[in-house]
This record gives C-alpha cells, structure tokens and sequence, in this order.
C-alpha cells in the first residue's frame, strides 16, 4: 500500500510539474509599450493660410502660389539637415467667411495624394488637439490653420505663445513661419524643442513676385460692387 502511493505520488508530480514550468513571467518594466497617445514621439507643424484677399473665402494670386510652392517645399521638407516625412495634412473647417485653410494645402495634399483632415471648426482648439491624440503616433502632422488661432494652439499643446510670437500673438502680416513642435514618448513637448522656421527665399521669392498681380479667384461683379458700395 505505501508503495502504491508512492507511486501515485510521483505521477502526480510529473503531471504538475510542466504546467509549473510554464507559468508566465513577468515583463522586463524597461520594455516600451506601445504608446496610446497620438502625440508620442510625433512631431506638429503648424503654419498660417495663404494671403488671402480684401474680399470672398478664397486666397489672393499670392495665396494661391504660396500654396503652389507648398507643393514641393513640403514634400522634401527637413529640419537641421534630416527629412522629416509629413503623415497627416489637417485644415480648420470651411466657413462661409473662409476656405483658406484647406485651399493652402490642396496643391500639396495632391501631390503625396493625401486627404486633408478638417476636424473642426478654426475655434475649437480642444477637439483639435484631442483628434490629434487619438491619431497613430511617431508621425507628422501638418496644420493650415487661421492666425488668430494658433497662439491658443500652441498654448494647448504645451507652448507660451509669449516666448515665440511677438506679444504672445501671430502678427497680422506675417505668411511665411512655420512653428515645429516635437513630442516624447509619453506625448509631452519636449523642452527647448519648439521652434519658429522662417520659409526660405524659393519659397517667399515666388510668392512675393506676384504681389501685383489680379486676384485669381475674383468675387463676382455684381457681389463685388455691393461689397465696395457698403463701404
């Protein structure tokens, strides 16, 4: 009888043993896990609309060739001498005051064949960056927007307007600044990484050469007139 259960015993722990040996171990804690904010190791790019005209939702003859220049400057687009690949092309929302946003980056969104994202309305800087954090992460986001607007982005995103903007706010006459912004792994701006890049001269040469020129989307006459005869 003691060797029968001896026996029994040790069929019991040969039985156990391997699910013993199998039991999971613990993860490394120094192993990254993928991130859950779309703003981990991302990189935000944010520029004004093209000049825009006295009058209509549209961009001027040198809006329309900013955008044109866009085209190209942003798809071989670096910062300090490394490419930097844009993911995502995002617009404020038409409004029946303006399409610019969106008009700025349609030449380029057709030349890396991309959509381009209008989220929300050019006001609603929180949903904004909310959609921005439920987006992939480790990209580049591209951002038209309006210029009244952007110092309060850039405050949501982590940045005082103050110590990149004269006065904390965009100036009136200022087309050509791109503002960068870069992101850690936990979806935090990096301190020190934020940025103003004034466009260089293939970029402002063209545009400035059209300054003269008609508008290439004019108001209608009949509106037009109206509009001057309300003055």
């Amino acid at each position: 009888m003691r060797f029968a259960l001896t026996a029994c015993g040790l069929a019991l722990a040969t039985l156990v043993t391997p699910a013993v040996a199998s039991a999971p171990r613990l993860l490394n804690s120094n192993i990254a896990l993928p991130a859950t904010n779309g703003l981990s190791d991302a990189t935000i790019l944010i520029v004004r609309h093209g000049e825009k005209t006295g009058f209509g939702t549209g961009l001027s003859a040198a809006g329309s060739m900013r955008a044109q220049v866009y085209a190209d400057y942003f798809s071989h687009f670096s910062m300090n001498g490394a490419p930097v690949h844009i993911d995502a092309l995002v617009a404020a929302e038409d409004t029946h005051k303006s399409d610019r946003p969106r008009l700025t980056l349609e030449p380029l969104a057709a030349a890396m064949n991309m959509p381009i994202e209008q989220p929300c309305a050019d006001h609603a800087i929180g949903t904004l960056v909310d959609w921005l954090k439920q987006r992939p992460a480790h990209q580049t986001t591209l951002i038209s927007w309006h210029h009244t607007k952007i110092a309060k982005l850039m405050a949501a995103l982590g940045v005082d307007p103050k110590t990149m903007l004269p006065g904390g706010h965009w100036p009136n006459d200022t087309f050509d600044w791109v503002v960068a912004l870069h992101f850690d792994h936990d979806g935090k701006l990096i301190p020190g990484s934020a940025r103003i890049i004034n466009e260089p001269a293939t970029v402002n040469n063209v545009v400035w050469a059209t300054m003269s020129h008609p508008n290439i989307s004019p108001m209608p006459v009949m509106q037009r007139e109206e509009t001057l005869a309300s003055r």
